[in-house]
């Protein structure tokens, strides 16, 4: 008589870090983290940044700190100074009103797309989001409230774009 299986082992549980590094390249989690400190006001418009206190901030290596920094180049939230380093961009005023009319434009546009298609699950997903940020402003400002605002607020635009079902913006 063959002997019986022995049972599956139960699925693992993964850690939080390890789930996201498998949905995400370490460079692209940094990317997001140093962008999160920037426009949450820990990392000021001119400061200097290091690969080094990045990389020790964050407990990560200085390469991905380095493809960061050039991502985060791209979008505009950092400049490149030969021979002096990487500084936090200094948006002009001017600059920032172009940005928030672009934003405002792109989330009309997106409002209506998904108006037309929106299901109740989503709808559900989206009211979810409102009330954490909702309880987060009644609660009163502090940092971490801030931050934890600025990431729902985030997430809230985030998912209205997925759920648009626009693949320009998503990408």
């Amino acid at each position: 008589m063959p002997a019986a299986a022995a049972p599956a082992a139960p699925p693992v549980a993964l850690q939080p870090t390890v789930a996201l590094l498998q949905a995400h390249s370490l460079t692209s989690v940094v990317h997001g983290e140093i962008e999160r400190l920037i426009l949450a006001g820990e990392l000021p418009p001119g400061a200097k940044l290091t690969e080094a206190m990045l990389a020790q901030r964050l407990g990560v290596s200085r390469g991905p700190i380095r493809e960061a920094f050039r991502m985060l180049e791209e979008s505009g939230l950092v400049q490149l100074e030969k021979n002096r380093g990487v500084f936090v961009r200094s948006i002009p005023l001017d600059e920032a009103m172009e940005i928030y009319d672009l934003r405002a434009m792109v989330d009309e546009a997106v409002g209506r797309q998904l108006a037309e298609r929106i299901t109740p699950e989503q709808l559900k997903v989206l009211r979810g989001l409102v009330d954490q940020m909702e309880r987060l402003v009644k609660a009163g400002a502090t940092t971490s409230a801030s931050a934890a605002y600025h990431r729902l607020n985030l997430a809230f635009h985030d998912t209205l774009v997925a759920m648009a079902g626009n693949r320009t913006l998503l990408a």
